[in-house]
């Protein structure tokens, strides 16, 4: 097992946190596409449907709720 992968194990939940934060701004700064294309592509389609109204945007909440409405 890579060292890094048993540091990783080794670490609280508040520093595995720190470090997908860390992770993530690193990854941003790099100026680096970090979506697929395909994952564009479904974006744009998303934004297509909402531009012409078949679908509307909720807040976060209501989402969480209908998701865990779902299981």
């Amino acid at each position: 097992m890579p060292a890094v992968i048993e540091a990783i194990d080794r670490m609280t939940t508040s520093e595995k946190f720190d470090t997908m934060n860390y992770l993530w701004s690193s990854l941003a700064a790099s100026g680096d596409n970090l979506s697929p294309a395909w994952h564009q592509h479904e974006l744009e389609k998303t934004a297509a449907r909402v531009a012409s109204g078949i679908e509307r945007p909720i807040p976060w909440k209501a989402a969480k709720e209908i998701i865990r409405g779902a299981f």
